[in-house]
């Protein structure tokens, strides 16, 4: 119980005396039907709630302040998100957890990596203080690859002084998604000098390991990182389950590892599994909910409603150290959610700390503010104003490597290609082949490197498409038809200060979602985000992409830590031999 020292005595005796009947709760719920995480079960109990936490399960008459019926509805621990960067929504964490409590969330467990490869600790410290006293609690994990590789040009660094620093920290769960995979097979002292640190915190190190077999998945494991949330195979997830490893089941907006991997899931193993959405836009969050949509869909794919909903609240609490919840029982913390059905899934009350922060889909609890300092707004720095010269590429003998979108899955193809070049040598794309021009362009104002290559699966038959959301170190990155129309809608995202930008075939500015927030966030309302996102994905798909989210997608293509073929400022990276073509 997160209580001070000088009350906590008094407190228990309080809600002692609660449980006893002998002091009035805040809050009565009567006429529900109660999770049992253990069980399984629900059985029909009333709770007694006070100063925030479960006093009383069961029947007997309790005095209380407030008594609220609810009439059938199912209760359940409130829904625990394993694995979220909070950057991805596009939202500061208010306004993401305005957006998500409503829903059932009422804890998060986020890597800020993103903000981190932008600003570094400075960056973390940024979403540690907006992520206080919100009617969502966030737990950050401390970034462990900032940055994530020397393939890339980052804003910031995270040391090992820093991570030390942060896992002493209340608010930090563990150490964040070790995407250094290759420096941890190769016992590279650096990563295993994080690596300790997080031992010698006793918290959890979260993993990031797709692909990974064999003794080199094993020697990956035995320096107990013990989650992974890049799973995308039943084969792969079954080793990794063997080995001890817990698997973070994925359903965000861009990728989804649910259908391949729920039918794993039973009574004996299902405490090996948690739920992530990992990057969500906001957009999403709104039309389609959060945690509770991933219920309602692995119920669609024929799932058991209560293996899931442990899933999704119990077993992210125990693996992160957050003993105060994730049940339904005396002394824990009322974070609830009852849900009209469980099919549907819909949040009909939501209570965190013991109160009521949301009802019917409407979030009712005061949200403050973000508060953001100037200097992390408007921090996309270019080498110069870009002209389509800047897009030029050199045509080599022979085919030429080309990115490969597979839709869905953050991995790519490593194709090679016969294209066309002009009288100068240069590489003349036709986008009727499928084939558009991509560019990462350094947007911290350090080198300057800008890289040039093909990627086909976009499918881009005019325009362009630019972003200063390109994973992990979130460099600029453009994509299209024509190099006038990449030229100009770079220049536009410079103006923004980040962002999305959509350009049509003339270079005219078609749609813009601004992310002055280090270029990768908005300090509006997730409402008015959703609203300019469906407006860029409107006229994106206007162009010819047929990708449910293109952007997303595109911030991908820039990642050299996943299969098989990215490209970053410094060139395009082949991740299978972990080199640059």
């Amino acid at each position: 119980m997160n209580f001070n020292q000088r009350d906590r005595a008094s407190v228990l005796i309080e809600l002692a005396e609660v449980a006893n009947g002998e002091r009035e709760a805040d809050l009565l719920i009567k006429g529900s039907r109660l999770f049992d995480v253990f069980s399984g079960n629900f059985f029909p109990a009333d709770l007694a709630i006070y100063r925030g936490y479960i006093a009383f399960v069961g029947t007997a008459a309790q005095n209380s302040r407030e008594t609220l019926e609810l009439n059938g509805c199912y209760g359940a621990p409130g829904l625990i998100d394993a694995h979220l960067h909070v950057e991805s929504t596009l939202l500061m964490p208010p306004e993401l957890a305005r957006a998500v409590v409503k829903h059932g969330t009422t804890a998060i467990v986020h890597d800020p990596h993103e903000i981190a490869n932008v600003f570094g600790i400075e960056g973390v410290q940024i979403m540690l203080d907006n992520a206080g006293d919100l009617p969502c609690d966030f737990f950050a994990t401390a970034p462990s690859c900032v940055p994530a590789t020397t393939m890339e040009t980052a804003g910031g660094e995270i040391s090992l002084d820093d991570i030390s620093s942060l896992l002493a920290d209340d608010r930090v769960a563990g150490l964040g998604e070790m995407m250094n995979y290759p420096g941890v097979i190769s016992s590279d002292p650096d990563v295993y000098e994080k690596l300790a640190a997080a031992h010698r915190s006793g918290k959890v190190i979260d993993g990031h390991a797709p692909g990974l077999t064999g003794t080199d998945l094993q020697v990956y494991i035995g320096t107990g990182i013990s989650t992974d949330h890049e799973t995308v195979t039943a084969e792969e997830a079954l080793e990794k389950l063997a080995l001890g490893m817990k698997i973070i089941i994925r359903h965000g907006s861009a990728t989804s590892s649910l259908a391949e991997l729920l039918p794993l899931v039973n009574q004996t193993n299902c405490d090996r599994f948690m739920l992530g959405s990992d990057d969500r836009e906001a957009g999403d969050l709104l039309k389609k909910g959060h945690l509770n949509n991933i219920l309602k869909e692995a119920v669609l794919l024929g799932a058991d409603p209560a293996l899931m909903l442990k899933i999704a609240s119990y077993n992210a609490a125990h693996h992160y150290g957050l003993p105060d919840r994730g049940t339904i029982a005396p002394g824990k913390k009322a974070d609830l959610v009852f849900f009209e059905d469980l099919k549907d899934f819909r949040a009909a009350l939501v209570i965190k700390s013991g109160r009521v922060v949301a009802s019917n889909g409407i979030t009712s609890a005061i949200v403050k503010s973000c508060q953001v300092p100037d200097w992390a707004m408007n921090s996309v720095k270019l080498p110069r104003a870009i002209d389509q010269s800047a897009f030029k590429l050199d045509k080599p003998a022979g085919k030429i490597p080309v990115i490969g979108v597979i839709p869905g899955q953050l991995i790519t193809e490593k194709l090679y290609m016969d294209v066309k070049s002009d009288e100068a040598g240069q590489v003349q794309v036709d986008p009727g082949s499928g084939i558009n021009k991509i560019s990462v362009i350094e947007r911290h104002g350090k080198r300057g490197l800008i890289a040039v290559g093909l990627i086909k699966g976009l499918g881009l038959l005019r325009g362009a498409l630019a972003s200063s959301v390109a994973h992990d170190s979130h460099n600029v990155i453009v994509a299209g038809a024509s190099e006038y129309s990449m030229a100009e809608a770079v220049n536009e995202l410079a103006r923004l200060g980040g962002g999305f930008v959509v350009a049509g075939s003339e270079g005219e500015i078609l749609a813009a979602l601004p992310l002055p927030v280090a270029g990768l966030m908005s300090p509006e309302p997730a409402s008015v985000v959703a609203d300019k996102m469906e407006h860029v994905l409107r006229e994106a798909r206007n162009l010819g992409t047929d990708l449910p989210q293109p952007f997303l997608t595109l911030a991908f293509m820039a990642l050299p830590v996943i299969p098989s073929l990215k490209i970053t400022d410094k060139g395009l990276f082949d991740v299978d031999s972990f080199s640059f073509i």
